[in-house]
């Protein structure tokens, strides 16, 4: 009993890693910048800059469960809202880019999800490959005249409806991912993609619907930023697919997938990295610095993760050797 109340709190103290390493880089520009960073104004524009990467890594959480990857979302998001911008504007109706916008990034991700099923290619290559592709295909249209917002959602580009969207989405992957069977096989498949084939289940399937979730959440992605923006340019989403893998490893969640991915930490990593590009901003750093600062402290907290990570685990063997032990002594003694 107490040797079971050790290993719960070893698995708590783990989990908690990331909220200490926000609060402390919170604390740590807070004094940087004289308390400029804790301002109403920063506060709420660190809120606009913080929900392309929520929603994104949101969408990721499934393939990244998998063990997977998705590098593909801000090509994907910059082009389909594109595309629906200039089909809502033949049609005449702008709202029609938000089902447009969602219907073609869903469908992108079931194309990649397609791709690394059948002829076995790896997600990392393959999401590589699209975003290459969707950013020609981009600048293409970008460059044969203007892409102007969809009309009539202007909405959508609004602090409150971003924050309505990510409450939304967030408990929707929080119940799905946390609560059903579907987000249960994808962190097993993480885990061990052989024992959950050996039990019957479809991985192929599951895997094609982690890709088109992380496609529809791109979507998503796509229609605000076009909004907020003020139309589709070859700049559109530029880099949101890095900053929301470095949200997901600063969250504390392993390039394995399986058990260590887990909503709140998606979440926690997603303000980690855009407190510290707000810090950066403040402080007045250069671009280049700030992009070598913000790959330092990646590594940095990356090297903390994973030697947290293999010191629980050590931890858990010697406690099951030792439980282990125990049962034989009192079988033996019987």
């Amino acid at each position: 009993m107490k040797d079971n109340k050790k290993k719960k709190n070893k698995i708590q103290i783990l989990d908690v890693v990331p909220f200490f390493i926000l609060v402390g880089i919170i604390a740590f520009f807070a004094i940087a910048t004289g308390g400029i960073s804790l301002s109403t104004y920063n506060i709420q524009m660190i809120l606009i800059q913080v929900v392309p990467v929520i929603v994104g890594s949101l969408g990721c959480i499934f393939v990244i469960a998998l063990g997977g990857t998705d590098i593909s979302i801000g090509a994907s998001a910059a082009l389909c809202a594109s595309l629906a911008a200039m089909m809502s504007a033949k049609i005449g109706f702008g709202p029609i880019a938000i089902p447009i916008t969602l219907l073609l990034s869903t469908l992108v991700g079931i194309f990649i999800g397609f791709i690394v099923v059948k002829f076995k290619v790896g997600s990392f290559i393959c999401t590589l490959a699209i975003l290459i592709a969707a950013r020609g295909v981009l600048n293409y249209y970008v460059q044969k005249g203007f892409i102007a917002p969809p009309a009539g959602i202007d909405f959508v580009g609004s602090l409150p409806f971003a924050i309505g969207v990510i409450v939304l989405l967030t408990l929707v992957v929080w119940f799905v991912f946390d609560r059903t069977k579907f987000g249960f096989y994808c962190k097993c498949i993480g885990e061990n993609e052989r024992t959950v084939k050996a039990v019957g289940i479809n991985v192929n399937k599951i895997r094609i619907t982690c890709f088109a979730i992380s496609g529809f959440m791109a979507g998503v992605i796509g229609f605000i930023q076009i909004v907020k923006v003020g139309g589709g340019t070859s700049a559109l989403c530029n880099m949101l697919e890095m900053k929301v893998q470095m949200a997901i490893f600063l969250g504390g969640i392993l390039t394995t997938g399986g058990f260590s991915a887990k909503i709140y930490k998606l979440i926690l990593g997603s303000f980690t990295i855009i407190v510290i590009e707000n810090g950066l901003q403040i402080m007045g750093v250069s671009s280049d610095w700030a992009e070598f600062i913000e790959g330092i402290v990646l590594v940095l907290i990356l090297i903390v993760t994973i030697y947290c990570s293999k010191v629980a685990t050590a931890n858990d063997l010697k406690m099951a050797a030792e439980e282990e032990k125990a049962l034989m002594a009192e079988q033996a003694a019987a």
